[in-house]
């Protein structure tokens, strides 16, 4: 992260007092992801930003980092005030799956990001850990990154949502993530209905107050997803 980035969202900081959530999308991009799925995830996420966008609390309230991982974990995009994001990475496929890496990264960027929030004086809400994956992980790096992930959940310090992607994600995987919500696997490769769905679940937050408990929209998981 260059120096101009860092002033910049130091000043966002400063600038906006709004209570924040950041939200990390952990994303799997190794080679299985490579053609049409990598394509839909693309639009899914820019479609999420928009809508993010459009909405005047989320826009002044929620900050989105985008972490990849396939032979290693790569942030993409890094927590800032959403209109500072002025080009979002196009995600390219390819490579294994270093999926505990991916999850490990995306834990460092949040805690980064709520110690910034502490040193601003800026309330935030329990952040959010979007985990999506099509397959299975090729290290076993995932196992003591699924603990940590589990021990922030349970001093409730994060929010987990494990998704599988397609018929051969490893579900058992991902339930390791989560004692607070099952993995739900996602419908043929409907990422723009899984990210229309997060949206106003972020929006709801949103307009909560730091500690409250919001409840998300459970009937819309039917419109995109199994259990």
């Amino acid at each position: 992260m260059t120096e101009e980035i860092m002033q910049l969202r130091k000043e966002d900081l400063l600038l906006n007092p709004t209570s924040r959530v950041a939200v990390a999308l952990c994303l799997d991009v190794s080679g299985s992801m490579t053609g049409e799925p990598i394509a839909e995830l693309n639009e899914g996420i820019s479609a999420f930003f928009d809508a993010a966008r459009a909405d005047q609390l989320a826009r002044a309230s929620a900050e989105v980092a985008i972490v990849t991982f396939s032979d290693m974990p790569e942030t993409r995009l890094d927590f800032q005030n959403l209109d500072r994001v002025e080009r979002l990475p196009t995600l390219t496929a390819g490579g294994s799956t270093d999926l505990g890496g991916g999850v490990n990264t995306a834990l460092d960027r949040l805690e980064a990001r709520k110690n910034e929030y502490k040193q601003a004086g800026i309330d935030y809400f329990q952040p959010w850990l979007v985990l999506m994956t099509d397959g299975q992980p090729t290290t076993q790096s995932h196992v003591l990154a699924s603990r940590k992930a589990l021990d922030l959940e349970r001093r409730g310090k994060l929010v987990v949502m494990p998704i599988g992607i397609g018929p051969f994600a490893d579900m058992h995987v991902l339930s390791t993530f989560s004692k607070q919500r099952q993995p739900l696997r996602l419908q043929g490769l409907d990422f723009q209905k899984f990210f229309a769905w997060l949206q106003p679940s972020l929006d709801a937050v949103s307009k909560s107050r730091p500690g409250d408990k919001v409840q998300l929209d459970l009937e819309g998981i039917k419109g995109w997803a199994e259990i």
